[in-house]
């Protein structure tokens, strides 16, 4: 394919993540990849990047077609894809994307610009959606849950996935007594963005209801990921008490209780978000799995962790429905010690 016949997309956060379907993107011969990262950035300019992928397969010292930070902005994207955690703790989504947003309200186009958020977290298209609010220029935000197990190693220079790899894709409705959604742009370019992962061989399932996917996907994270890193200790390692896997459950039964609580009844959400998935959870994972949740490998490099995005979120729906959480406030009390002791080192 031709470029004048590619989809510009822009992939902001060139991680594990960021890197695994920029690459997939790549692979579709119908994407042309603007990459902004940061920390990678010389390893992928000089060497490009190795990939070593059970559903991608293995290719050397790929480059994207553009990975320089000051040219992002010189264009309209198809698809802004947002691969970088989700720590307002640290700074916004808006912020790391304000020359992006710049552009599009200085230079609107007729056709959308559609912003994927590939992070873990409940209400984070909250502030994304807000600040697009304020710019006349067609938009769709869409979300993904991303079911997989990847790695940069090799300083940068390698992306290693084996496994499984399954994308969860959805758009976000506009928050209520907002203007401007139109359901049919934002169907289309969700299907449109399928097409392309579809093209490259990826897994991906365009879900009917985002919002059930995310708070499915939450459910872990607010209760696993939570409790290997106040730990520190495996998945494995949580799973071998009878008194960690009923904390685990009891997690769960709280955030399935927000869950309820702040989403419309609907089939979907009793089916996805039963009683019953707490135990079919537990009881999916190997007992005797050595994995180390993100949460916890931010922890072990000092880096800043997705607190308020992944029990952050969830608790401020569950202020704003009235619901009880004492279990996570007392791990989002615990989490945020250490937070602030990663953002402000002594």
């Amino acid at each position: 394919m031709s470029n004048s016949d590619s989809v510009d997309v822009c992939i902001v956060g060139f991680g594990a993540i960021g890197a695994l379907y920029a690459f997939a993107l790549h692979k579709s011969g119908k994407a042309r990849i603007t990459a902004v990262c940061r920390s990678s950035y010389h390893a992928l300019q000089e060497h490009g990047l190795d990939i070593d992928s059970d559903r991608f397969g293995i290719h050397s010292s790929w480059k994207p077609y553009r990975g320089k930070i000051e040219e992002a902005a010189d264009r309209h994207y198809s698809y802004v894809i947002c691969a970088f955690k989700a720590v307002p703790e640290v700074t916004t989504t808006p912020a790391l994307l304000a020359p992006l947003l710049a552009r599009l309200a200085s230079s609107p186009q007729d056709q959308p610009t559609t912003f994927v958020l590939l992070q873990n977290g409940i209400g984070i298209e909250d502030d994304l959606q807000a600040a697009l609010a304020n710019i006349d220029a067609p938009s769709v935000v869409i979300s993904g849950c991303c079911w997989v197990d990847t790695t940069l190693v090799d300083g940068g220079k390698k992306i290693v996935q084996h496994g499984n790899e399954r994308l969860v894709l959805g758009y976000h409705r506009a928050p209520k007594g907002s203007t401007g959604f139109d359901e049919e742009t934002s169907k289309r370019s969700l299907d449109n963005l399928c097409d392309l992962f579809r093209a490259a061989g990826g897994n991906v399932e365009a879900a009917p209801d985002v919002d059930i996917a995310r708070w499915r996907k939450v459910l872990w994270n607010a209760s696993f990921s939570t409790l290997c890193t106040l730990t520190r200790c495996h998945v494995g390692d949580v799973l071998a008490l009878e008194t960690s896997r009923s904390a685990l459950r009891d997690i769960m039964r709280e955030v399935l209780t927000v869950a309820h609580a702040s989403l419309p009844p609907s089939a979907s959400r009793d089916e996805v978000l039963a009683d019953e998935v707490v135990d079919q959870i537990i009881e999916h994972e190997n007992p005797k799995s050595v994995f180390r949740p993100s949460m916890l490998v931010d922890l072990d490099y000092g880096r800043p962790m997705e607190v308020e995005a992944i029990v952050g979120g969830v608790l401020r729906r569950a202020r704003d429905k009235g619901v009880q959480t004492p279990k996570l406030d007392l791990i989002y009390a615990t989490l945020s010690v250490i937070q602030q002791g990663l953002i402000n080192p002594a």
